[in-house]
């Protein structure tokens, strides 16, 4: 078929006939509603988690492998560093966790 062949509002036209079948199969448009704000105040809690859980490593580490290089207790210090590290970010996480709850339950729409 060459272009001179081609008929354009046919085209159109059947190309707009597909989209109301589409449509009409799809149903109707549902808009979101307040839940989709919800997901995302979870979203950015479980996002603050996660930062807490890896900043609290980051820095035990690098201060326990600090006190390794500076003391010469190679590896206890980075060990130790670590632990501390993951107890810090455990609770940061602990309390984000419990502010979003506390604000949950009241219906505040504020990020912790």
């Amino acid at each position: 078929m060459s272009t001179q062949d081609r008929d354009p509002e046919g085209e159109r036209r059947r190309l707009d006939e597909l989209d109301a079948r589409l449509k009409k199969a799809r149903g109707p448009e549902v808009k979101p509603s307040q839940d989709m704000r919800v997901s995302h105040r979870e979203t950015g809690v479980a996002y603050r988690v996660l930062v807490d859980m890896i900043a609290g490593l980051l820095v035990g580490g690098f201060f326990g492998y600090w006190l390794d290089r500076w003391m010469g207790w190679a590896p206890w210090s980075l060990i130790g560093g670590l632990i501390v590290g993951f107890a810090a970010g455990a609770n940061n996480a602990w309390r984000a966790i419990r502010v979003y709850s506390e604000q949950a339950g009241k219906g505040e729409n504020r990020l912790p």
